[in-house]
């Protein structure tokens, strides 16, 4: 008998990790426990007026917010710790926008994947 096994794990990108505040994080997938969430502050984030963004005011700080939420959104799923409240003590805002930067490029990965995968 000739058992056909579908391996999923193939699936899976390599992990990439990030370092911060002691704690390593694996930026390569959102787990499914939070993608709808984590999708929702990138829509988000979508929203916002770039240029008004630029100019500083209530608009960066809006998506600076909306940054820092994505970011303890993805981290707190693996370390509780990593609240809002958390990134506020602990971060600057250089980290907290290239850890957003990443975490919403890997998103953006995962459902070229998902297209990618059922075209096959």
């Amino acid at each position: 008998m000739n058992d056909e096994v579908l391996d999923l794990d193939i699936l899976r990108p390599k992990a990439k990790w990030v370092k911060l505040g002691q704690n390593k994080i694996d930026v390569s997938f959102i787990p499914c426990g939070i993608t709808f969430e984590v999708d929702g502050i990138v829509r988000d984030m979508a929203t916002l007026d770039t240029k008004k963004v630029q100019e500083g005011g209530e608009e960066t700080k809006r998506g600076f917010d909306l940054a820092l939420k994505l970011c303890a959104t993805f981290c707190s799923w693996k370390h509780p710790e990593m609240t809002e409240d958390w990134f506020r003590d602990n971060t600057d805002p250089a980290q907290i926008n290239k850890l957003s930067e990443t975490i919403q490029a890997t998103l953006q990965r995962s459902y070229e994947g998902v297209e990618a995968y059922q075209k096959n």
